[in-house]
């Protein structure tokens, strides 16, 4: 047998041994037909190789030639699943957008964050968390995923959300400690906003796992409602706290200034989960004023004391909406940090929800939508402090 042959056969089998778990923890898994044709052609890039090789050794013409069958097909249904995936490239007229907040375009089409429909690497995730996550349980998996599912078949009708593509690809690139820090950033600007005329803007800050199109999806029900713009900046993971976090933030809002314009006094800012750290950072250095902080179901951050926070915000408005059962964030440790941030001359109004985990958004969208909107709407027109 030569070297090249028993090298390409090598190669062959380590394919193998990656490619078929993989492929079918993602068959396991998926919900769309891209994601089932895109796991199938996985399968088959992985048998096909080995079949021919077996062949080859056998002198099997007949094997070798479903090998080569086989490598067709999988060839084939990877290039249809990359043909229809969206390069994010939106109408200036739509109503949401993919940016990079330089102003330059890094949209990584080809990448599996873009290539594998979103919901179906939300499966992957409650897959993963239901695994390795104590917290995590099978029927909050069950329940997320009902919930889920509905709200990506609602987008799989919006062609606008559709052409926006994903912002997961960058979660990847924090895994393999590659720059995540791309500027990327969602713009979601309702039809009846004159992009001319200052208007108010929610700054959403994701939380851990990724920017998922959901979050925004579920914000432009509030937005149309008050005639406003959500700029939702992306950070891998959602570890705020790290190294450009805020920079990500100021830049995002800076940028999405220049296609529709923004009401400098009325700038609120937003975390949900992992968002609440990147909260917590709010006007630490030079950048927009903020009218008021949302917490969602907020991690806090741990550096940062409440006392800090409050001095550096005061006397701006605070709502915090966090599950009584919320088993990642305590009620007891929220409602005491609420209460620290009063003491320390802030406007805080908390609202427990009896019952509710940390999923909160997701169970109970329609209440939370109504108490973030209400609070929005009652912000007084009272003229910010200049920048820093």
């Amino acid at each position: 047998m030569s070297s090249p042959s028993a090298l390409l056969k090598a190669l062959a089998l380590l394919q193998a041994l990656f490619l078929l778990p993989a492929s079918l923890f993602v068959l396991c898994c998926a919900v769309t037909w891209q994601g089932m044709l895109l796991s199938t052609s996985g399968l088959l890039l992985a048998i096909s190789p080995l079949l021919f090789w077996i062949g080859d050794e056998r002198g099997s013409v007949l094997q070798m030639r479903l090998g080569k069958l086989l490598l067709g097909m999988a060839c084939a249904g990877a290039a249809l699943v990359l043909w229809q995936t969206p390069d994010a490239h939106t109408p200036g007229t739509a109503k949401i957008h993919s940016r990079f907040s330089d102003g330059g375009w890094r949209y990584d089409r080809f990448s599996m964050g873009s290539v594998l429909p979103e919901i179906d690497q939300i499966h992957l995730g409650y897959a993963v968390a239901s695994a390795f996550d104590p917290f995590f349980n099978q029927k909050q998996r069950r329940d997320l995923s009902a919930m889920t599912d509905t709200i990506y078949a609602e987008i799989s009708t919006d062609l606008d959300f559709t052409a926006v593509g994903s912002a997961l690809p960058t979660i990847y690139h924090e895994i393999r400690f590659g720059d995540f820090r791309d500027g990327h950033y969602f713009h979601y600007i309702p039809a009846k906003v004159d992009r001319g005329k200052p208007t108010p803007a929610l700054v959403f800050l994701h939380g851990s796992g990724g920017n998922f199109k959901a979050y925004i999806w579920l914000l432009s029900k509030l937005a149309d409602e008050l005639g406003i713009t959500i700029i939702a900046p992306t950070f891998g993971m959602g570890n705020w706290e790290k190294k450009g976090g805020y920079e990500a933030i100021t830049r995002a809002i800076a940028d999405a200034g220049k296609h529709a314009a923004i009401d400098p006094d009325q700038i609120h800012l937003m975390g949900l989960s992992n968002g609440g750290k990147g909260l917590c950072l709010a006007e630490s250095s030079s950048g927009p004023k903020f009218r008021s902080l949302i917490f969602l179901s907020a991690v806090l951050h741990g550096r940062i004391k409440p006392a800090e926070l409050a001095t550096r915000l005061q006397p701006r408005r605070v709502l915090i909406l966090s599950g009584g059962s919320d088993d990642r964030v305590p009620w007891k440790y929220v409602s005491g940090y609420a209460e620290k941030l009063k003491s320390g001359g802030l406007d805080v109004t908390a609202h427990r929800f009896d019952g509710e985990d940390h999923f909160l958004f997701f169970r109970q969208s329609d209440e939370v939508l109504k108490l973030v909107a209400g609070w929005i709407a009652a912000s007084p027109a009272a003229r910010m402090p200049p920048p820093h």
